[in-house]
Order: C-alpha cells, then structure tokens, then sequence
C-alpha cells in the first residue's frame, strides 16, 4: 500500500483587513505519494481551489496542460460562471501551479509526476486523504462567513463554486462509506 500524505497549512487570508470578501482561502499544500513529494507546503498557494479540484480527482481523470487551472493553482483571479468551462465554472490562474495527470483505472489511481515518475494509489485512500484535506480547507472558510461579494458576476461564481464543492465532497463520501 503507497504511503499517501496531503495536508494545509498556514491558512489564511490575503484580505486581512476583509476576510469576509475574500473568496480564496491561501496557504500551503504538502502532498506526498510514497517517496515523490510534490508540494513541500513551503510555498503558497490557492488551497481553496486546489481542494476543489482535488474533490474533482475522485471521479474524474486529470491530463495536465489540458486544463486552465492546474491542480494545484498558485492564484485564482476570479471565479466565473461560464457554460462553456467544466462544470460551468471558470476559475482563470497563471501558469505557476504544480499540474499532473491522475488517470482512474478501477478503484486505483495513476499519477504521472513526471514523464519517468508514475505512482498508484488505491481510490479509497485518494479520496479519503483528499476529503481529509477538503473538510480542513471548508472549515476554514467558516471563520470568515458569511460572504460579502458585491459585484454580482463574482457572487454567482462564488455559490457555484461552493455549490459545486459541496457536491462533490457530498458525492467524494459515497466512497469512503462504501469503503
């Protein structure tokens, strides 16, 4: 069984004087797959929208490059409601995140770090140890709630984004309960 270990640190918010209008929770993300650590947790990131995109890893195959964000995004400008985009959401960042592809074959996971670096782990620990992650990021979002947005594009990108979120986790435990 792959050693697995991701977890937050540092959370907070870049609005310190408003955490209530920020919408993106910061922090770092150390995250291990056996003997690859691919983030140390000494660099910030968008921890929001990474656990976001985690949840999305449950169920759904990851090709890097392929997608706007990268799993782990250094920044999220904004988060927009956009048909188009997966799952109707946009959510723009830079180029500076850390990207993987993660490819679902049964109840186990594939992870290509890299062209010569490939690592399984089983779906049921994936999901549990991105679960763990997701609760703790949630969680804090709730020491500064509730939103106040006032540009109405951004509060609509905003509640799908928590909308979204919330199904996902919601959909994430139907595994760990069939464990």
């Amino acid at each position: 069984m792959l050693d697995l270990e991701l977890k937050a640190s540092n959370l907070h918010w870049l609005l310190e004087g408003n955490p209530h209008g920020d919408c993106c929770v910061h922090g770092g993300v150390f995250l291990r797959l056996g003997e690859y650590v691919i983030s140390s947790g000494d660099v910030e990131w968008t921890v929001s929208t990474a656990a976001f995109n985690l949840l999305r890893t449950v169920f759904h195959d990851h090709r890097a490059g392929e997608n706007v964000e990268s799993l782990i995004p250094c920044c999220g400008f904004n988060m927009w409601p956009i048909e188009s985009a997966p799952d109707g959401l946009y959510i723009p960042n830079c180029s500076n995140g850390i990207d993987w592809d993660i490819r679902h074959e049964g109840r186990l996971l594939m992870h290509r770090i890299s062209t010569d670096k490939e690592v399984c782990t089983q779906l049921l620990d994936w999901t549990r140890s991105v679960c763990d992650f997701a609760d703790e990021v949630h969680n804090f979002f709730y020491t500064a709630w509730p939103k106040n947005i006032s540009r109405e594009e951004d509060k609509k990108g905003f509640e799908l984004f928590m909308s979204l979120w919330n199904q996902r986790r919601a959909a994430a435990q139907t595994i760990i309960n069939a464990g």
